[in-house]
């Protein structure tokens, strides 16, 4: 998947520019006191400037090191790190916040759940992780056997989660919300974007 997200960033159109609607609404419902926050393949940066607008101290990381260079290349004070693997570059409760916006469908079950685990430790008790994944009955992947068929980023890998797999996925929390959106690509309206969103907290 690397080298496919590396290849997305270089392309001027996948750079996202606005936050998203559901993210927005879930960061005002929460105060952590910890003021760290954490924007786990942060992509565009588009969450990692959200969150400072808030008042958060970010660091943002991601596999892709592409769209890390073009960050760092820009003046800001969010501190850009390449995150090649799971073996993730953080401190036992160094954030009150982490934010993984369509993250952890991008890779196999097993994967997932080792960097949930380890965004886990990084959380200080009382801190908030949210969160998007794919659901169930996304048809806008094209998926056939794990396997991407989107223009740009073919042949990566993804996967859907039911509310059961989420519910499941989740359950290390202590409390869990969860939401759903789902959306059809202007112009496609035979298509479905769809995505559980979720406020977790440790």
């Amino acid at each position: 998947m690397k080298n496919v997200w590396d290849e997305h960033y270089e392309r001027p159109k996948s750079k996202l520019a606005f936050p998203d609607e559901n993210l927005v609404r879930l960061l005002s419902r929460i105060q952590p006191k910890n003021r760290n926050a954490l924007d786990f393949g942060c992509g565009s940066g588009r969450h990692s400037y959200l969150l400072q607008n808030e008042g958060y101290v970010v660091t943002g990381c991601d596999t892709a090191k592409t769209t890390i260079d073009l960050l760092n290349g820009e003046p800001s004070s969010i501190r850009f790190l390449h995150t090649p693997d799971s073996n993730l570059p953080f401190f036992p409760k160094e954030f009150g916040l982490i934010v993984s916006w369509g993250v952890f469908h991008y890779n196999k079950r097993e994967e997932a759940k080792k960097l949930l685990l380890s965004l886990y430790e990084s959380l200080e008790d009382g801190g908030y992780l949210l969160g998007s994944i794919r659901a169930d009955g996304d048809t806008h992947l094209g998926l056939t056997q794990g396997k991407m068929n989107l223009k740009d980023l073919s042949g990566g890998y993804a996967e859907t989660y039911s509310l059961e797999d989420l519910k499941s996925f989740l359950s290390i929390f202590s409390k869990t919300s969860i939401g759903y959106s789902e959306r059809t690509p202007l112009g496609k309206l035979e298509e479905r974007i769809c995505h559980w969103f979720f406020l977790a907290e440790k």
